[in-house]
Order: C-alpha cells, then sequence, then structure tokens
C-alpha cells in the first residue's frame, strides 16, 4: 500500500514538474535545432524583410563566386558561399541600414576590424541562421536578444568595405550553406524587380556550373576568378522621394552677376515643361539677364562633371544636356546656347566649371529675346523626373543667392501642393487663361 502511494505522488510530482517547464518556454525564441533533413526542392522561405536596401546597390555577387575568400560548408569547398552587395557609388556606405530579415534570436556576435559578424538564428526554421558581415550594431544589439522582421540592428561599416551576407542550415548530414535569394519571399525578391533582377536564380551559381568550372584556393584565397560571371550589375535609379536630393553642384551654369530675375520651378513662365509625374507647368528655370547687358556675351558654364548626352539644335541656338558622374541618373540640360565649340558632341566628356558658351541672343536688338534656363532631370526607377537646380546646388553655392537676397531655397520653389492647389490650364505646351494666382519670378537684389 505504502509502495503504491509513493507511485502516485512521484508521478503527480514529475507530472507538476513537467507543466511547470513547459509554462516557463519562451514561445518567442527558437528551440534548440536537431537537423534539418534538406531537400533542395522544399527550402523554406521565410526571410520577409531585406536586409539592406536592394535599390541603393551597385552589384551583388553571386552565390559559389570567387569573389572575396573561400567560405564554404560541409559539403562543398573553394568557393564563396555568400552574397555580397555592393552599394552604389552616390550614396552615403556608412549611413546604411542593415535590418534583421527575419524573425529570430541573435545568436552570436563576432567583433572584428570591418565592424561585426551578427548571427540571428530564425524562429519559425530553428535550423537555419542568418549570417550578416561587416555591420556597425547598435548599442543596444545583445546576444539573445529577440528580433523582428525588418528591425533596425545597425548601418553598414564603411565604404570600401562590401556587405555580406550567408544562410546556414543545421542539416542531418552536416553544416551546409545556401543562398539569401534561396529563402526569401515571393514579396521580398519582387523588390529587385525595380532593379531589373526578376529570378532567384540570377544571383546563384550552380553547383554543378561551379563543379564544372573549379577554383584554386590557397589558404582560403582564390588563385583566380574562373570564367563564370561572379557579379550581377542592378539597374536601380536614384529614388529622389526616398532619398532626397544630393547638393552636389558648386558651379553655377550662367554668369552670376548679370542676372536680374529667376523664374520659380512649376511656374506659368514661358511653357508647359513637365515630366512623368506632373503635367502643365514649367519645371525648370528661366534666368532673365539684367535689360542693361548684352545678352549676347552672358557666358554659360558646365555645372559638373560629366558626359554630353545629348545635342539639339533648337530654334533659339543649342540645347546640350549633360549627365554627372558623380550621380549617373542627374542630367542638365541648358538652353538656347551660342557653342563655344561647335564640334562638340554627345559622348564628349566635360568637367565642372568649363566654359559652354554664350547665350543665344540675335545680333540685332530689336529682334525678340529669349531666356536663359535651365533643367534638371532624373532617371528614377519609375519614369523621367524633374527637379529644381536649386534643390542640388551645394550651400556654398547656395549663399551667394542668400546673399542676392534669396533666403531659403523654396523661394524659388513651387512646392506640387501649391501647383495643385493652384492649378494651370493647357493647350498643347502653351498656358491658357492666364498664369494662375501664385508669383511666378524672384528678382534678385
Amino acid at each position: 500500500m505504502k509502495t503504491t502511494l509513493a507511485k502516485i505522488v512521484f508521478s503527480a510530482a514529475l507530472i507538476l514538474l513537467l507543466a511547470l517547464l513547459l509554462n516557463c518556454r519562451d514561445d518567442k525564441n527558437p528551440v534548440a535545432p536537431s537537423g534539418f533533413n534538406f531537400d533542395p526542392n522544399q527550402i523554406p522561405r521565410f526571410v520577409r524583410a531585406n536586409y539592406i536596401d536592394p535599390t541603393r546597390m551597385k552589384r551583388i555577387s553571386k552565390f559559389r563566386s570567387a569573389i572575396g575568400s573561400d567560405y564554404s560548408d560541409d559539403f562543398e569547398k573553394c568557393r564563396n558561399m555568400k552574397n555580397a552587395f555592393e552599394p552604389r557609388s552616390d550614396c552615403d556606405w556608412s549611413a546604411l541600414d542593415i535590418f534583421s530579415p527575419l524573425v529570430g534570436k541573435i545568436k552570436e556576435i563576432i567583433p572584428g576590424a570591418s565592424g561585426s559578424k551578427i548571427s540571428i538564428q530564425s524562429q519559425e526554421f530553428p535550423e537555419f541562421s542568418v549570417h550578416i558581415f561587416n555591420v556597425r550594431l547598435s548599442d543596444s544589439m545583445a546576444v539573445g536578444q529577440p528580433l523582428t522582421a525588418g528591425e533596425k540592428i545597425g548601418t553598414h561599416f564603411a565604404a570600401g568595405v562590401l556587405s555580406e551576407i550567408a544562410i546556414s542550415v543545421n542539416t542531418t548530414k552536416g553544416w551546409k550553406l545556401i543562398s539569401y535569394f534561396d529563402v526569401m519571399t515571393d514579396s521580398v525578391l519582387s523588390t529587385f524587380a525595380a532593379c531589373q533582377a526578376y529570378s532567384r536564380l540570377t544571383f546563384i551559381i550552380s553547383k554543378e556550373e561551379r563543379d564544372s568550372d573549379p577554383l584554386i584556393c590557397n589558404n582560403g584565397a582564390f588563385a583566380g576568378e574562373g570564367t563564370l560571371e561572379n557579379w550581377h550589375s542592378l539597374n536601380c535609379h536614384y529614388d529622389v522621394d526616398a532619398w532626397g536630393c544630393p547638393r552636389f553642384v558648386d558651379v553655377n551654369y550662367v554668369e552670376f552677376d548679370r542676372i536680374w530675375k529667376i523664374s520659380k520651378f512649376r511656374s506659368a513662365a514661358g511653357h508647359d515643361y513637365s515630366d512623368d509625374f506632373e503635367d502643365c507647368r514649367s519645371m525648370k528655370h528661366y534666368f532673365w539677364p539684367d535689360d542693361q547687358q548684352d545678352w549676347a556675351t552672358i557666358r554659360l558654364y558646365i555645372p559638373v562633371d560629366g558626359v554630353v548626352s545629348w545635342r539639339f539644335e533648337e530654334f533659339m541656338g543649342t540645347q546640350v544636356w549633360i549627365r554627372s558622374d558623380e550621380y549617373p541618373d542627374f542630367q542638365f540640360g541648358i538652353f538656347h546656347i551660342r557653342l563655344q565649340d561647335s564640334t562638340l558632341t554627345e559622348g564628349r566628356v566635360v568637367k565642372a566649371g568649363e566654359l559652354l558658351g554664350t547665350h543665344f541672343a540675335y545680333l540685332n536688338p530689336n529682334w525678340s529675346k529669349t531666356f536663359s534656363d535651365i533643367a534638371v532631370s532624373v532617371d528614377t526607377n519609375h519614369g523621367r523626373k524633374l527637379i529644381s537646380y536649386f534643390d542640388v546646388m551645394t550651400d556654398d553655392l547656395f549663399q551667394r543667392y542668400q546673399a542676392r537676397g534669396l533666403a531659403n531655397r523654396s523661394d524659388v520653389i513651387i512646392s506640387k501642393s501649391e501647383r495643385d492647389t493652384a492649378p494651370l490650364t493647357c493647350s498643347g505646351e502653351s498656358f491658357i487663361a492666364g498664369t494662375g494666382v501664385l508669383e511666378d519670378w524672384v528678382t534678385l537684389e
């Protein structure tokens, strides 16, 4: 009888202990991995956020490439089984945010000379971990910390250092690496379409391809790059709305002291000059020279280092477009030029401050005149966007305008909302039924 009672008490205590253990388990954290029975045809897609903004990337190295150094697993050797992301030259690499691409917890942080490597274990699939390299981690990051998909964990380390990501799997047969693109959801993959990359395979060299074109390694270093393409270049364009306008123009395109008035961006001056996003407004600036000046002698200059992308003979002089070297999605159109060099052709390399020519004006003062005008166009992922010349001026250049009475850049810009509230009416390129209620011109002191 006593033995039976003891067994009952022991069983009850055991049940109570198990219940307590189950209640104490943290369901928000991954369980210990037991070994994934890996099937390449059934790789789970659990990455629900980009770890870095793909539209700010110039190119991405392919999985199993010869870029960097050997980073392989228990199944393959002498190949880089990570994806390296190289940012564009027109962004500050150290300001690029790094995010957790999945729900999980921080498993490991390893500091290094080029930032830290952070490993995040998936909550949904505990056998899978994401490893992000060269991160300047936020101070709050610590081992064991839970993370949500899209949560910021830091910034990229610095310019000149690639951002890298690897995906590891604890399988029943060993440690295996797969591509970041293998585990992202279709919705995350679709964000690469803005850069004209539509397939996961775009960023992966298959095992068969690599085995047929093997690399040679010496202490982890590649002795060559093989014959396969190691990179996929992205065709992303500058996102003005998301990133703002860079201020990189420090050369005034027209002789500064000889200008009297400037038309506002989105004014009713001249004619309709709009883009793929707005209609019926003048989205450039006219520069009105002092009427006491000889307009035909006003010098015009190249505003940025770049390449002549288009030359067009118009009714009054020549129109020239220059694509910036520093920001290749930005082009500058200057109208009504009497060229200094009549042989100027598309493809010509030009330098900021170089004399382009003089403003076109008829030598007979009784004939009609036209103002000098400049437009700034940006190639975006969704079309051609026009912005104000004053949006891209450096602070040093704009200070010259402040000395002549402008307080802010907005003094020469009608906002989209202001123009939409006071719309113009167009017939073809002509403004009709008046010029609206907004002031079109700013007079310089």
